[in-house]
């Protein structure tokens, strides 16, 4: 089976159709131990997660909210999935989980049949894989109001997915083009204007492929140190190298300072090779959201109300847990950009759903808001310009951060500099509460 970065593809919790007087319904979740749990309250599982298994507290529960309290307690970064029951697709997940941590994952799930497994290093084969039996669950009534607020979330949210994969295509042409014409200065500049367009709606492009769900996001976003990870391998590795496509093998080629780095193209042929391979899988995506082409299991691509809830916290916990250290931009250091796109993006996702957040819980989302103007004047202190197309342009951020440098040892958290642990302080507090938006909307 190929490396595949999976990615969760469906949201499950039904919108209504709406109409004057009517409401509408969702599975009502009760607790593991069978007792009512009462409306929009979640139900409890319990995971722990090894290096080679994948444990829950009960295989069979009601339909509706639940809420997976994950232990990783074996020895590397764990990633937890919920999937179909073809595998195929991904209906939520939970990357990054340290060793020794604990964390929260809130869904909904319909009746029916799922599996449940982790994946060590977020890369290659499943393990653990455990059947799970969705029982139906009681209903529990929506209003009209709300089932229609739903509704126009993800339908914006949509709109705006589909906006910035169209910018993403264009951006990405041109960077190409640059790129294999030898203009390195204005390739380098690109590179991280373009990929913001990218970053700003990461979840969502993570969440569907061609032939399997995260298909084209391993091949136009994976990281040398995933591949290397999972093939047991250095990253210098000819074989994992060759393996290695979309931004960050072009990142790598065009900052590697040796001509004889193993990080360097042997030949303008395999540079235009890698290229033209961005510019095609960039245009699958584009016609993936757009519905000119369809996806894994033959479905086309379609949001919902999870998608957006979920699509704040992740774009979050992604800087939160990795990209705080560099991992990302391990050659270029433009993860300032990334931050930046990534915030972004986590604050239109959230905005989609912020009123239905200010009637169900008024004072997390007062605090939300407060705590993403915290996150965004901490990234402005460190613009240093404007770009051609009137974006910010950002310092490099390694001299201002302990970062992972050529794919090489990560920093350990002493090491942060007093910017990078401010950083990291005020994107966790942020990821801490956009966690709680999905089991609050839902």
């Amino acid at each position: 089976m190929p490396i595949i970065k999976r990615r969760n593809i469906l949201t499950l919790l039904p919108l209504a159709a709406v109409g004057l007087g009517l409401a509408a319904c969702a599975d009502n979740p009760k607790n593991a131990k069978g007792g009512a749990s009462g409306s929009g309250a979640a139900q409890e599982i319990t995971v722990t997660l090894t290096d080679d298994s994948c444990k829950l507290s009960s295989a069979s529960f009601p339909s509706g909210v639940v809420t997976f309290t994950i232990t990783n307690s074996g020895t590397a970064p764990n990633e937890f999935e919920i999937l179909t029951e073809d595998k195929l697709q991904i209906v939520s997940e939970q990357e990054n989980i340290g060793p020794g941590t604990t964390t929260k994952l809130t869904t909904s799930l319909k009746e029916g049949t799922y599996y449940a497994a982790c994946k060590p290093n977020m890369v290659g084969e499943l393990k653990g894989v455990t059947e799970l039996k969705i029982t139906k669950g009681a209903a529990v009534d929506v209003s009209a109001d709300e089932a229609k607020a739903r509704e126009t979330a993800v339908t914006n949210y949509t709109a705006y997915v589909r906006d910035q994969a169209g910018q993403l295509l264009t951006a990405t042409q041109g960077f190409v083009t640059a790129y294999t014409s030898g203009d390195t200065a204005t390739a380098k500049s690109l590179y991280p204007l373009a990929r913001q367009y990218y970053e700003r709606i990461e979840p969502t492009a993570e969440s569907f492929g061609i032939k399997e769900a995260g298909d084209l996001d391993a091949a136009l976003d994976i990281r040398i140190q995933d591949l290397a990870a999972d093939a047991g391998k250095a990253v210098t590795d000819k074989d994992v190298l060759a393996k290695w496509t979309g931004w960050h093998r072009i990142e790598a080629d065009l900052w590697a300072q040796d001509s004889s780095s193993p990080f360097k193209f042997a030949d303008d042929a395999s540079r235009k090779k890698v290229a033209d391979q961005l510019n095609a899988d960039t245009k699958s995506l584009y016609d993936l959201v757009y519905g000119n082409i369809t996806g894994s299991g033959g479905k086309k691509f379609e949001l919902g109300l999870e998608d957006v809830a979920k699509g704040a916290s992740s774009l979050l916990e992604e800087v939160a847990s990795r990209k705080i250290v560099g991992e990302e931009e391990t050659f270029s250091h433009t993860d300032l950009y990334d931050f930046q796109a990534n915030v972004e993006g986590a604050k239109v996702a959230y905005g989609n759903v912020e009123e239905l957040m200010k009637k169900k819980d008024a004072k997390l989302a007062e605090k939300i808001t407060t705590q993403f103007a915290a996150v965004e004047k901490l990234i402005a202190a460190h613009a240093s310009g404007k770009a051609s197309n009137g974006q910010p342009t950002y310092a490099d951020y390694s001299t201002i951060a302990a970062v992972q440098k050529d794919a090489g040892e990560t920093p350990d958290k002493n090491a942060y500099t007093d910017v990078q642990r401010k950083f990291s302080d005020a994107v966790n507090a942020l990821s801490e509460s956009l966690s709680k938006v999905t089991g609050t909307v839902l």
